[in-house]
């Protein structure tokens, strides 16, 4: 069972791991503590805490999204998800806890941005009620970055 944590300055090495896992260009530990040190940011931590059920999956952690609410708006900064975990709905539940928590804490919209080829994302997030509305050239180095945005409505994403 996947339980959602919120994170603090101490899991920064945690989360910079689980980054440096997903990503070519990872965050390190200091670059972690610094965003999450910043105002408005918050982080939660997915935990596998599958303990009864047989599993290919080890429980420990599996996955992180971290996020910025300035004024009304919101910006997911990064959601990762280990390989063992992915295709089963925690990136989804994830970008999901990020938007409600960023409409509760008054945002009206939310962005991020992904690399072009990272079709997995992408179509996520698109599934999701998130629209292109830009791109970002060789944001990734070799690769542009689309940029997305997703209203958030109170009626419907702070439940």
């Amino acid at each position: 069972m996947i339980e959602l944590l919120a994170a603090s300055l101490a899991h920064a090495e945690l989360l910079a791991g689980m980054h440096r896992i997903c990503f070519a260009d990872a965050w390190d530990a200091k670059a972690m503590a610094d965003l999450l040190a910043m105002p408005g940011v918050t982080a939660l931590i997915a935990v596998d805490g599958r303990s009864l059920a047989p599993s290919t999956r080890p429980p420990g952690p599996a996955g992180f999204v971290l996020w910025r609410v300035v004024a009304d708006e919101a910006e997911i900064l990064s959601i990762a998800v280990l390989p063992p975990w992915r295709r089963g709905g925690l990136g989804r539940q994830l970008l999901e806890a990020a938007s409600v928590a960023a409409c509760r804490a008054g945002a009206g919209n939310m962005f991020l941005e992904a690399a072009t080829g990272n079709v997995a994302a992408l179509t996520l997030y698109e599934k999701h009620g998130f629209v292109r509305v830009g791109l970002r050239k060789a944001y990734y180095g070799d690769q542009d970055a689309v940029v997305m945005r997703r209203d958030l409505d109170v009626s419907t994403s702070c439940e």
